[in-house]
Parts: C-alpha cells; structure tokens; sequence
C-alpha cells in the first residue's frame, strides 16, 4: 500500500500538500531499522532547505494532536517494587510520548501525559539520591520544557487555549497536592522547575 508523504512547498504560510510515497520508497521506511530511519531523517532534514525542515515539523504536530493519549501505566508498571524501586521501560515510554508532543509544540498534551507520574509522587515515598529522585527530577525538566509551549498556546485564541488553560490548571493543582504531601513525609519537593515555571503564568 502506498502512504502519503508532504510535497515541497515553498511558501512558508503554506499548509504541507501531500503525495503517494511510491512502493520502493515505502518498502525502505518498513523495513529499515528504526535508530537508521532517525539517522536517515535526520540526514535529509539537515541537507533540505529550511522549508522542508518546517514542513516536517507541521506534519508531525498535526499527527500527534490527532492521536489519543493512551492510558496512563499504573504505579507498578512505572516503577519496579524492588526494595529500591526503579523506572521502568513503561516509565521511558512515558518519558518518550511526552518529549515527543512538546517537541512539535504541543506543550499542553505533553503536561496530560506527564500529570499521572506527577500525581503519582503524591502517592510514594522515596529515599535522597534514589533512582526514583532522580526519575521525578527528569520529569520536572521534562515539565518545564513543555510549559515554554504551553504558555505558547495559552496566549492564541478559542480551543487551543482553553486546553492550555485546563492542562495547566490541573497541573498546578496537582503539583500543589504533592508539595503537600512530600511536606507531610520530610520529603524534597521533587518538582521546583515545574512549579516555579506555572507561578509566573496567568491561567
């Protein structure tokens, strides 16, 4: 079956048109390995004119917002129950769908995806320097780099920024719940970045 691909265009305001990708040029794309398919895109985007680049970018944030945020993964399926629990590979999947909403500037779906690992610092404990200290603070870099795009999208008009506003509302609620009760165990609140970073928004 043949997929379609964006066509060059060289208007800037343009939206990307799109082709048929022929049969010889789709087999490559299934059945190449995955690492060589980034290595290859990474190839022509940094060899293409700054428009392609653009189009790419346009392409992949259309896709991602049509797509569903899967279920979020369970406390267990995040962390191991080892007597010094660690992230999982459910966690880096996690991890991954996020860094890979807010890269094409969906900073307010990254949040959604991020928000059960947030709530879930709210249920555990940890001890200082563990592997789950470490985890959550990746998380907190993760959630910051996601409001640079979120406050974005804040400040357009109509159902773009209503999202915004309602992602941004629950995280700092729950990031509120969780300095709580981290408080309440002696714990270090283990999302500083993230909180100073919505303080400063108007919601």
């Amino acid at each position: 079956m043949n997929h379609v691909s964006p066509t060059t265009n060289t208007n800037p305001g343009a939206q990307p048109q799109v082709r048929h990708v022929n049969l010889m040029v789709d087999t490559i794309i299934t059945n190449v390995a995955s690492d060589d398919i980034r290595t290859l895109v990474r190839a022509l985007l940094s060899s293409s004119p700054a428009h392609v680049t653009d189009q790419f970018c346009s392409l992949a944030k259309s896709h991602l917002h049509h797509m569903p945020i899967p279920p979020a993964p369970g406390a267990l399926e995040l962390f191991t129950s080892d007597p010094e629990p660690t992230p999982t590979p459910a966690f880096e999947t996690v991890l991954a769908r996020a860094r890979a909403r807010y890269g094409a500037g969906l900073g307010s779906s990254s949040i959604l995806v991020l928000l059960p690992i947030v709530d879930l610092a709210g249920s555990i404990q940890w001890r200082e320097g563990s592997a789950v200290e470490d985890a959550l603070s990746i998380v907190d870099c993760d959630i910051a780099a996601a409001l640079l795009h979120a406050k974005e999208e804040l400040a357009q008009q109509g159902e773009t920024a209503q999202e915004a506003r309602d992602a941004l509302t629950r995280l700092r609620s729950s990031l509120e719940t969780v300095e709580e009760k981290v408080e309440d165990w002696g714990g270090d609140f283990p999302f500083e970045r993230s909180q100073d970073a919505i303080t400063s928004m108007q919601l």
